[in-house]
């Protein structure tokens, strides 16, 4: 299986850390200086009407997949959002020196961002200027699996938590296999080191045992 490319999808992880530890930190952007387009016009949700919304910034009936949510979490959209929120959270600041040793779980927990950003949708207090940040981290995200930023939530879910358990298959068998390597007994171990070194013997005392019967029939020649 080959590994995900990290460098492709760097900057969506920037544009998440940037804002997720600026959200959790109760920090405030200068307001003279907003990065968006929306937001200079709607402050939340609430006042943005849905007919004036693009249909990115519309919220999707989603059916996720199953195990991705706890039941509770299902029945209610805003603790799926808190619950989405938990999971970026982790991954994406306190585990992100992990992020390149585990790509299996990071493409998983991307499918856990779409969510956080379609259930924020669902949310009329959610901020527009903090959507429209997020939509440009979902999108860096997506290009890394080449799905389109057209595509609907529930496709993007779907490829990324799919794509997470194939790699996390095959994480546990390549870990599987390197703990076979390593449960090796020092005895075989050391069997396996004398037949090495045996076998280069051999192959020495052939070469030598040729060189010696070569100089043997030259003096037989020469007499």
């Amino acid at each position: 299986m080959a590994c995900i490319d990290l460098k492709k999808i760097l900057p969506a992880i920037v544009v998440i850390l940037v804002f997720l530890i600026s959200y959790s930190q109760g920090a405030k952007k200068d307001k003279k200086v907003k990065d968006c387009v929306y937001c200079k016009n709607y402050e939340t949700l609430k006042d943005w009407p849905i007919d004036k919304r693009p249909k990115a910034f519309i919220y999707e009936k989603v059916i996720y997949p199953e195990g991705m949510f706890k039941k509770q979490a299902n029945k209610n959209s805003k603790n799926r959002q808190k619950e989405a929120g938990k999971k970026v959270y982790h991954r994406f600041v306190k585990a992100k020196s992990s992020l390149n040793k585990y790509q299996h779980l990071m493409i998983k927990d991307m499918a856990y961002f779409e969510a956080l950003f379609n259930e924020m949708l669902n949310d009329k207090k959610a901020k527009v200027e903090t959507l429209e940040g997020l939509k440009k981290g979902r999108e860096a995200m997506r290009l890394s699996l080449k799905i389109s930023s057209k595509a609907s939530t529930s496709e993007a879910v779907l490829k990324f938590w799919a794509t997470g358990k194939m790699l996390t298959k095959a994480w546990k068998l390549n870990k599987k296999k390197k703990k076979k390597r390593a449960e090796i007994s020092p005895e075989i171990a050391e069997r396996a080191a004398v037949l090495a070194s045996l076998k280069k013997q051999i192959a020495v005392t052939k070469v030598n045992a040729q060189r010696a019967a070569t100089i043997e029939a030259q003096k037989q020649i020469e007499k």
